[in-house]
């Protein structure tokens, strides 16, 4: 998805790259007001996204004093790996190398570096800050922890997931499939109109036109809810009440699992993509109060 934000003026950010798992990965660093000493919130995408659909929130954040480092995770946008693999082993490793590269920058305080993740995005900072003690704050939006599809569903996708190891031993290469239906059957927004930006949107067809299987199957199969306990991150999980990819029962589900401090944000009129979708403003203000909190 490439959506451009919907507030008026630019936001100015500054192209970065630094290798992980032997990959390019690029980034862009948005700096806040501070002109030195800034906290950061590394930003997770999730699959089949990119990091410019982050501008807008980058853009609040930096007018409030926390600088940005939106990432093109392994596999997606302008980032180095397999085209549209979802492998927390290699987002994990992005994140860390992200945490690495902001450590050398002289504007930037190293003990206040925050992440978000959304989807496949939140599952990764959340596997990344059991392992990392360099996050200081934690805000898993929509997060796939588990596996939450329905019964005929996961059962499809975990048969689509079995051929595919057969055909990668005999050609090396994944199974590609199409699962651009789910985009009809599950609205990814709760506002209509941001939803038919998203079935429309060049990037989010051509990634979900070309789906790898096994190479994205932890987009959907993880089991990331058996680490969260832990985590020492102080950690909000936010979720759109509409949700209807990752059910907020499923926020429940984490919140509770989680031993660290914490909080819980439901956002009504939201979806699953809560950083684009109409209450996405109240996600921006909850997420710069923790932010606030927790980083200064």
């Amino acid at each position: 998805m490439q959506l451009m934000p919907t507030n008026e003026a630019p936001v100015i950010g500054e192209p970065v790259q630094f290798e992980s798992l032997g990959e390019t990965i690029c980034a862009l660093f948005v700096s806040s007001i501070r002109p030195v000493g800034q906290p950061v919130l590394v930003v997770s995408h999730g699959a089949g996204e990119f990091k410019e659909n982050y501008l807008e929130l980058a853009s609040y954040l930096a007018d409030r004093g926390i600088a940005s480092l939106l990432l093109d995770m392994h596999g997606h946008g302008a980032s180095g790996g397999r085209p549209f693999h979802v492998s927390m082993r290699e987002w994990v490793s992005d994140i860390s190398a992200a945490l690495d590269y902001l450590e050398t920058r002289v504007d930037v305080d190293p003990e206040r570096i925050g992440a978000l993740g959304l989807s496949s995005g939140g599952s990764a900072i959340l596997e990344a800050a059991v392992c990392d003690s360099r996050l200081k704050a934690l805000i898993p939006l929509d997060a796939t922890v588990m596996n939450t599809l329905p019964a005929g569903v996961s059962l499809t996708m975990r048969l689509l997931s079995l051929i595919g190891w057969v055909k990668r031993m005999l050609t090396g290469k994944d199974l590609r499939i199409s699962i651009i239906k789910l985009l009809d059957e599950v609205p990814m927004a709760s506002d209509p109109a941001i939803n038919a930006r998203l079935k429309v949107d060049p990037g989010k067809l051509k990634a979900f036109m070309n789906f790898p299987m096994p190479g994205a199957a932890d987009a959907f199969f993880v089991d990331t809810i058996r680490r969260v306990p832990a985590i020492k991150a102080p950690t909000l999980v936010i979720w759109g009440a509409d949700d209807q990819l990752d059910p907020v029962s499923t926020a429940h589900i984490l919140f509770q699992a989680l031993s660290c401090e914490k909080g819980l944000e439901i956002i009504e009129g939201n979806g699953h993509v809560g950083h684009l979708d109409r209450n996405r403003v109240r996600v921006f203000e909850v997420a710069t109060d923790w932010l606030l909190k927790y980083l200064a």
